[in-house]
């Protein structure tokens, strides 16, 4: 059975009236993935296949084409939501106002990591992952005191596919852990999916001894003696571990 947090807890800003929907954007903020989907509108896809000629052998002369993979343009609308009293963008939406530095960058800076899920409730469904570069133009939101923005992206190359993170049957996810290169007796922060109930963790094999279950997404652990250089990290619950993120210490 598919996991269905990330549909579950996807959720507007204050303030917003966006549909959340069974499409996820997730944007690559501070090394981490965040679900954006509950402040956008409209997700449209827009994939073009990229073909290849070849021919069929015993029908020369009569050419056909194989697809090798896809590129896609991503479009969405963002309703702004404002603090009442300082009329700025809201913290929540910090993740907006990156998309809006990177709509008027160029080069690497113009580029921004997102992953793609076609179905948030089917873990047999295609998750996609790649760069992708951001522009802006304005939207209409129907109200004066409204405004909305709508980015389009594009792929940089061929969006592969990924393994759904759905498909944890229970175990823990690890998406990200930060800072790197700390070493013993320094504190990282995990980050992912399903650490309630943590029973374990471990890196590098050793056992962690001091680690906090902040909430279900969040896990912070000091890291153990005798740890150094490339040490993977496992957490671990009671429906079992997850798969070990590469991690280096210092």
């Amino acid at each position: 059975m598919a996991d269905t947090t990330l549909y579950d807890t996807t959720a507007p800003s204050e303030g917003s009236v966006a549909l959340a929907h069974e499409q996820l954007l997730r944007l690559k903020l501070g090394g981490v993935f965040i679900n954006v989907t509950g402040d956008i509108n409209n997700l449209n896809l827009n994939p073009t296949d990229i073909p290849v000629s070849r021919e069929v052998y015993g029908t020369k002369g009569r050419p056909s084409q194989q697809i090798i993979g896809r590129s896609y343009a991503p479009t969405f609308d963002v309703e702004v939501v404002r603090d009442p009293v300082t009329k700025q963008i809201v913290a929540a939406q910090a993740w907006l106002k990156d998309l809006v530095k990177a709509a008027f960058s160029t080069g690497a800076e113009n580029l921004r990591e997102f992953q793609i899920f076609t179905d948030a409730l089917d873990e047999d469904m295609p998750v996609l992952q790649g760069k992708f570069s951001v522009s802006l133009s304005g939207g209409n939101a129907g109200y004066a005191d409204k405004r909305v923005m709508s980015f389009t992206l594009a792929s940089d190359g061929v969006v592969p596919e990924i393994e759904s993170p759905l498909r944890s049957g229970g175990a823990p996810i690890i998406e990200s852990a930060s800072p790197a290169g700390q070493t013993v007796g320094d504190q990282i922060v995990i980050r992912g999916y399903k650490f309630t109930g943590t029973t374990g963790v471990t890196v590098d094999g050793a056992t962690v001894t001091e680690f906090v279950v902040v909430d279900d997404y969040t896990l912070v652990l000091v890291i153990p003696a005798t740890v150094a250089g490339a040490a993977p990290v496992i957490v671990t619950n009671s429906a079992g571990a997850s798969t070990a993120f590469a991690y280096t210490a210092a």
